[in-house]
């Protein structure tokens, strides 16, 4: 018996080790890269670079640093704006009662179901109409809008297991509904609400058909679309380019170090005791 358990923890940290591999490989072929010509990529592909081109980081990043800041200030408040809106949606499905309750959230639902590619003519002609066209909101209402469907449904579930004892508590106490929601529910929520957040800024900043139909301006690009531009008609330059995605991951992996701890508690949350 102990020595099939052994086995499996074994071959358990195997599979583990092949994983780790496949997820940290891309990351260190990428540095590696940034640093090599075109010639000693086509030499020396998987190696070390024998004479690294440090330049190529300072003039990735005056070519980029523009695309950074469109990249966080869309993605920034597009997550903003879907977490604000999706809390309140989620706050009135699990308080109130209403006509067509269900149904409203069904419709909300089988949005999901929709696949995005199917969406980008309605949603090209709707901003264009709007007169949207080449503005950071071209992106940011859309994202808003996609983005909230999956959170409206997580934070009503969440919502809902919150004991009503407390709610009746601070009912009694005086609080209205105002000061139940941010000081009851979005507490409770914190870690989950952060977590949706950080998948919404993960999505809308790796995203980059929708900001090259709406975003043709170069000062308005963000970071997928601007690292587009790289590749020239004549000659792509590989360690320029991997230097710009390196710096373009940069901001993600500080955002998910500092916020990492709430990241995993949402996505572990389960049902509040009372």
């Amino acid at each position: 018996m102990k020595a099939q358990s052994a086995r499996f923890r074994y071959a358990l940290i195997v599979v583990l080790a092949i994983l780790l591999f496949f997820t940290i490989f891309p990351l260190y072929f990428m540095l590696v890269s940034s640093l090599k010509t075109n010639f000693e990529l086509q030499t020396n592909f998987f190696g070390f670079p024998g004479d690294p081109q440090f330049e190529y980081y300072s003039e990735a990043f005056a070519k980029v640093k523009t695309y950074l800041l469109n990249s966080t200030y869309i993605s920034g408040t597009a997550a903003i704006g879907a977490v604000f809106v999706s809390c309140l949606s989620a706050y009135v499905y699990a308080r109130f009662r209403f006509p067509f309750k269900n149904l409203l959230f069904g419709i909300n639902l089988a949005f999901l179901m929709i696949p995005g590619v199917l969406m980008l003519v309605p949603q090209f002609v709707l901003v264009t109409k709007l007169g949207l066209m080449n503005s950071p909101w071209a992106a940011i209402l859309p994202y808003i809008a996609s983005g909230q469907l999956v959170i409206t449904f997580v934070l009503r579930t969440f919502f809902e297991e919150i004991p009503k004892e407390l709610f009746e508590s601070m009912r009694i106490d005086g609080s209205g509904e105002v000061r139940m929601f941010f000081q009851l529910c979005v507490p409770f929520a914190l870690p989950i609400i952060l977590s949706m957040a950080l998948l919404n800024i993960l999505n809308s900043w790796n995203d980059f058909i929708w900001p090259l139909l709406v975003l043709p301006d170069q000062k308005h690009m963000t970071l997928t679309v601007g690292l587009f531009r790289f590749m020239d008609q004549q000659q792509i330059l590989y360690g320029k380019m991997f230097a710009g995605m390196t710096l373009g991951t940069i901001p993600l992996m500080i955002l998910f170090g500092f916020t990492m701890k709430y990241f995993v508690q949402g996505m572990t949350s389960g049902a509040i005791k009372a």
